[in-house]
């Protein structure tokens, strides 16, 4: 498994929980407003790690760190990156659980099929799942060279597959939208708001100008806490519990 990072401790990225985060590298979209862009492929990573960024983690490591945590935490949250894009992500998560800890897997619901799977099996005990934007809008963070109709429409598809997976899974999620100026918009609150009615829980993030992996978004400036609480409000419509996260 290639292991960009390690947080040994944390007490918000898995709710209600103690937790360590493994941060995964690679991810099959480029959101140029992503906060990890160290992350984003093998070759960025060495560029970055070349001027001053942190070294990978060793999966021997990993695993020799959860073996002296075990009793102090609960849970391992897997981010990235994008996790379901790996081949041995069920294997990783296996070895995991049989640790005995509780699993958080963060994703952008691109490969349900992956997401069913570690459902099924009972690998995972919370999913966080990324909601872009609008589904019209999704071009706008998917990879330059998947940019066709078609290409576009398997997406939205795929993301509209594993919304409904988390949905009816029995097993505690959250979607989350960063609310970046220009990728969402009041117009775009209102469709994701229709688009999720009836799930259990929202979080609305703020935007962050600051390590993004497009540095055009750099020069954007974050919405005012008054805009957001106009979103939430719009969101709590559809939605029962939502989430202010500035």
């Amino acid at each position: 498994m290639l292991i960009g990072g390690l947080q040994k401790l944390t007490l918000v990225d898995y709710p209600g929980k103690v937790a360590a985060t493994v941060f995964l590298i690679g991810c099959n979209f480029k959101c140029g407003f992503c906060q990890n862009p160290e992350l984003i492929s093998v070759e960025r990573r060495t560029v970055l790690r070349n001027y001053g960024g942190q070294s990978s983690v060793k999966e021997a490591d990993f695993f020799d760190f959860l073996d002296s945590e075990q009793g102090l935490i609960d849970g391992v949250c897997i981010t990235g990156g994008e996790p379901t894009i790996h081949s041995d992500l069920i294997d990783f998560i296996k070895k995991i659980k049989d640790k005995g800890f509780l699993i958080k897997l963060d994703t952008n619901g691109s490969n349900p099929e992956i997401l069913e799977k570690l459902i099924k099996e009972k690998l995972i005990d919370f999913v966080a799942m990324d909601i872009k934007t609008s589904i019209p809008k999704y071009e706008k963070v998917y990879p330059v060279k998947s940019r066709n109709a078609g290409a576009a429409k398997q997406l939205f598809n795929r993301v509209k597959k594993s919304v409904e997976i988390i949905k009816n899974s029995g097993i505690d999620y959250e979607f989350r939208t960063t609310a970046v100026p220009g990728i969402v918009e009041k117009e775009d609150i209102e469709k994701i708001g229709q688009w999720l009615q009836g799930v259990k829980k929202f979080a609305l993030q703020q935007f962050q100008n600051k390590k993004v992996l497009d540095e055009e978004f750099e020069k954007i400036q974050p919405y005012s806490e008054e805009i957001l609480k106009e979103f939430k409000k719009i969101l709590e419509k559809c939605i029962d519990k939502v989430e202010l996260r500035i």
